[in-house]
């Protein structure tokens, strides 16, 4: 037993080297590699407690890097963090946390800025009708794209 929980500790420091996990993560690893689940447990409990694994961390850490790397809306970065396996209520607090600091609608605002040289000459309608569509695609509120893209002047 013993022999197996050195071998579970170090497979879950081989995975811990390559990234930051979530601590959902590093269980579903360990179980995936035939591990028992009190091993498991008692190894993913040690990891935390010397803060090897920290999914508040590791949330906060993802959302601005995913923010800052190409700006994205709270619907995509929930679906993000989601996505590695992070619990509900950190997901949602990190989101509260990081859209305090970064205005949804600057965010809105930069990725469009990017986004409108690309479209090339289309007709205004068709135009907005894309842009529209891309900030909701990247995770904005309904209400946030409508609105700056009322407020724009699209060049034809």
């Amino acid at each position: 037993m013993k022999d197996e929980r050195s071998r579970a500790r170090e497979a879950a420091y081989k995975f811990l080297s390559y990234r930051q996990r979530s601590k959902k993560e590093v269980e579903d690893r360990l179980k995936k590699k035939g591990f028992l689940d009190e091993v498991i447990e008692e190894v993913v409990n040690s990891l935390v407690n010397y803060n090897y694994i920290n999914d508040t961390d590791f949330a906060s850490n993802l959302a601005e890097d995913k923010i800052r790397n190409k700006p994205i809306g709270p619907a995509l970065l929930r679906s993000e963090l989601i996505k590695k396996k992070i619990p509900k209520d950190i997901v949602d607090k990190t989101i509260k946390e990081i859209y305090n600091k970064y205005s949804e609608r600057s965010l809105a605002m930069d990725a469009l800025n990017s986004r409108i040289k690309i479209t090339g000459v289309l007709r205004e309608a068709e135009k907005k009708k894309r842009l529209y569509n891309y900030l909701l695609q990247r995770g904005f509120s309904y209400d946030i794209a409508y609105e700056i893209l009322g407020e724009m002047e699209i060049e034809t």
